[in-house]
């Protein structure tokens, strides 16, 4: 206590000559201004260097003292309370207590603001203390009184009588402080009278309500003159401030408040527990949407918020009391149906308030009052929706996967398992409440709006919507109990009927459709694997309907989105021939690599469709679908040849064949290279079969077709480079033998690579060719090496040790003689190499 004495003594001393230097600084002139700086010797500085302004060196004071003061009538009150009665600490904590309370209005009418909010902190808290200590001293048999009670008491009282002394007092502080304290009572009163959980959530949110109104009532008079709202709590920003504060703590005390009700609610198992829950969240519909309809000064984003909190809370409690009376497994559903309900209650309110009328060009768009409660409206329930949706997905995406197990097991294994089909009805509700509450919004949407092609709200709504309405559409007869080929059927009607209205309303709204097509398509393809007939069938069926769609798309007059469906419908119906050649290979018993030479007939087939079609005006970019499509079923099929070289020897020779006929359309003549690559691989694998190693028979034919082809570009295009005309050609076989004759000891190779480099080098040397005469001069030099490296070994054997260090040092003196001239005769000889093409 004698420490905390002197560091107060020597704030309040500082405290003093910062006060007096301020003082000096506002009396002086204008221009001689100085601005003194205190500092803790007792002298001052100049105010040229200060780091901390005035302002703030204030605050900083002001709020050590006052934490100082705090603490040391804490020290007072716990430590030294033994040594007085209870008369004499009742009267110091009460006169401390009383002045420090007191002291605000005389201080305001000094003009130091600062100081009156400061000793009005230090009063708040020394009130908390007052009641600690009465309660611990069991003045008025205040020790007898539980603890959660007469806390809440005293909260209650600190809330009310902080906020009526700042009203009165005009200080900043105590309001916000009131707020605060204010979340204290209901939650002591709840633990006092020992309550659940809904009664946490009760007094939460009615002390969020208590907040709203006082806030409503004070913001009421805030243009009432100079006593208003704003002179009290001191001036337009603070008042902004303090009521922006309070929507967002009295805000989250709500929404903290209805969370604990939702989840009471929701997990609640009886009646009983239900309605408890239902006052919570009554309540808090009630503030949500007294706050959306009657607090106009909220903005209309927060009004809007609130009336979704409110729907909330409403759809939560019917849900909560639809599950008590509803079979097993339809609690979802409960919560499912008064969303929908108020979604498509809200959409409607949208389209009758005007909230999507859409504005003339280039003016804005004020919606109405009642636009913002419909809108909280329909994100709310639109949200509880879809939450309802994501809990049953797991369900419904089981029944739309459940054959492909079986399915799997049929085409890989031989022997599936028996497997049964079952959907519980409760899901499939809820997907329809949300297939209807999206196909409402769509048709209010288009119907609101003047141009619904230009509104992308409308076409979002409308596409989202014809992808939902597949998987309820087709897994009504699985919950209905019907057998696997009837639900097939259905699905496969389903898509041939959509395929059948495109076809017929080319001009209509295309691309919900053909989602709608998609997605009944891709489901039926799925679930016809547990079957190998519904298989081969399914796959040919939808082969003809996508060919016929695609050639009726396809039409020189068709939109470019008609033509796209026309480029995908070719292309699938390609890989579908593809897919039903697969599948009636491994039906009839044959082997992967027999059933390839399938799928290849089918890339073959594809081929000469795309020839054809592009002859025809205005389907080119179909027919380069379809040729994309059979470049796809090839690779395919020489996969499945890959474990059997033989077949794979065949697969490559006919699709280098087909390669080559390709490359007889004007505009596919670089084929003819992929077409001579694939003849050159087949050969190889043959070669390989054979057990042929040596490498001139793989590397001779591709040299004669790189030389031919590189002959023909140089002839055909004037000014082309030897390189890429010859280069590849010649170190196809060079290099490769090159390498083998290295390991071989035999005369015949060498021989032969060494006439061919030399052969390559005169012709490089008459034709001033470049990529000849640098590949065979440095081959020829590397064939000479090897044959000399033999006797050079033999010679160095013979040699004494210092005869080969004397022919080094010997030519180095040489080339260090002649170095000039040697470097002259260098860049001569690479100019003229240069000059060569």
């Amino acid at each position: 206590m004698h420490a905390l004495d002197a560091r107060r003594q020597w704030l309040a001393r500082r405290h003093d000559e910062l006060l007096a230097a301020l003082r000096v600084r506002r009396d002086a002139p204008a221009r001689l201004q100085v601005i003194p700086t205190v500092v803790e010797g007792g002298g001052t500085a100049s105010g040229a260097g200060r780091e901390v302004s005035a302002p703030s060196a204030r605050t900083a004071l002001l709020i050590v003292g006052g934490v100082l003061v705090v603490v040391a009538a804490l020290v007072f009150t716990v430590v030294s309370w033994g040594r007085l009665g209870i008369g004499g600490r009742a009267a110091i904590l009460l006169a401390v207590t009383v002045c420090a309370l007191a002291l605000p209005g005389l201080l305001r009418r000094r003009q130091l603001t600062a100081t009156a909010e400061a000793s009005a902190a230090v009063g708040l808290a020394l009130v908390f203390l007052d009641a600690y200590a009465a309660r611990e001293a069991g003045l008025g048999g205040l020790d007898r009184v539980g603890t959660a009670g007469y806390w809440a008491v005293l909260t209650t009282l600190m809330a009310v009588g902080a906020a009526v002394y700042g009203w009165w007092q005009r200080l900043r502080l105590p309001l916000p402080v009131g707020f605060l304290i204010a979340r204290l009572p209901g939650l002591l009163g709840t633990a006092a009278l020992g309550g659940a959980a809904e009664n946490y959530a009760t007094a939460m949110i009615a002390t969020a309500a208590v907040d709203f109104a006082a806030l409503y009532v004070l913001t009421a008079r805030a243009a009432t003159g100079p006593a208003g709202f704003r002179d009290r709590v001191g001036g337009e920003q603070a008042a902004t401030i303090l009521v922006t504060g309070a929507r967002v703590v009295g805000g989250g005390w709500a929404l903290l408040g209805g969370a604990l009700a939702v989840w009471h609610a929701v997990g609640a198992s009886s009646p009983a527990e239900v309605m408890r829950a239902w006052v919570p969240l009554s309540l808090l519909a009630l503030l949500g949407t007294g706050l959306c309809r009657g607090f106009r000064a909220l903005p209309p984003a927060l009004r809007s918020a609130a009336e979704g909190v409110a729907v909330v809370a409403l759809i939560v409690a019917v849900g909560a009391g639809l599950r008590c009376v509803t079979p097993s497994g339809w609690a979802v559903a409960g919560y499912a149906a008064p969303a929908a309900l108020i979604a498509a209650w809200a959409a409607v309110s949208c389209a009758r308030s005007g909230r999507w009328t859409k504005p003339a060009r280039g003016g804005s768009y004020a919606p109405p009052p009642e636009a913002a409660a419909a809108m909280g409206e329909l994100v709310a329930a639109s949200t509880m929706l879809l939450l309802t949706g994501v809990v049953v997905l797991p369900e419904l995406a089981h029944a739309l996967t459940r054959p492909v197990v079986p399915g799997m097991e049929l085409w890989l294994d031989g022997h599936p398992q028996r497997w049964s089909w079952q959907l519980a009805t409760a899901p499939l509700v809820v997907l329809w409440l949300v297939v209807s509450v999206l196909a409402t919004m769509a048709v209010l949407r288009a119907r609101t709006v003047d141009d619904r092609h230009t509104d992308q709200l409308a076409k979002v709504l409308h596409n989202t919507t014809a992808l939902a309405a597949v998987p309820p559409l087709l897994l009504l007869p699985v919950a209905l109990g019907l057998p696997y080929g009837w639900v097939l059927a259905a699905a496969v009607m389903a898509s041939v009927a959509v395929a059948v209205d495109v076809v017929r309303r080319q001009g209509a709204a295309l691309v919900p459709r053909l989602l709608g097509l998609a997605a009944s398509g891709v489901v039926a393809l799925l679930w016809s694997s547990a079957d190998r007939a519904a298989v081969l069938a399914l796959w040919g069926t939808f082969a003809v309907s996508a060919a016929v769609l695609a050639h009726v798309l396809s039409a020189p007059t068709a939109r470019p989105p008609v033509r796209t469906t026309a480029c995908v419908a070719g292309a699938f119906a390609i890989l579908a021939l593809g897919v039903e050649a697969v599948a009636s290979g491994i039906t009839a018993g044959l082997p992967g690599h027999v059933t390839a030479f399938a799928v290849l007939a089918v890339a073959v087939i594809a081929a000469c469709a795309a020839a054809a079609w592009h002859r025809t005006p205005g389907r080119d970019q179909v027919s380069t679908a379809v040729e994309g499509a059979g470049y796809v079923l090839a690779a395919t099929a020489l996969a499945l040849t890959a474990r059997h070289p033989g077949a794979l020897s065949l697969a490559l020779a006919v699709t280098g064949v087909a390669g080559l006929a390709i490359a007889l359309r004007p505009d596919r003549r670089r084929a003819a290279l992929m077409g001579t690559a694939l003849l050159i691989a087949s050969s190889w694998v043959r070669l390989a079969l054979a057990d042929v190693t040596v490498p001139e028979a793989y590397t001779l034919p591709v040299t004669a077709v790189a030389l031919v082809i590189g002959h023909r570009r140089r002839t055909s295009t004037p000014g082309t480079s030897s390189w890429p005309a010859y280069g590849a050609g010649l170190s196809a076989t060079m290099f490769p033998s090159l390498i083998a004759t290295w390991s071989d000891g035999n005369w015949v190779r060498p021989l032969l690579l060494g006439a061919a480099a030399l052969l390559a080098t005169v012709v490089g040397v008459r034709t001033h060719l470049q990529a000849p005469l640098i590949v065979g001069s440095g081959v020829l030099v590397l064939v000479g090496l090897h044959e000399l490296a033999p006797t050079v070994v033999q010679v160095f054997g013979l040699l004494p040790r210092w005869v080969p260090l004397a022919a080094a040092g010997l030519l180095l003196l040489l080339l260090g003689a002649t170095y000039e001239k040697r470097i002259g005769q260098a860049r001569r000889l690479r100019d003229t190499v240069r000059n060569m093409r």
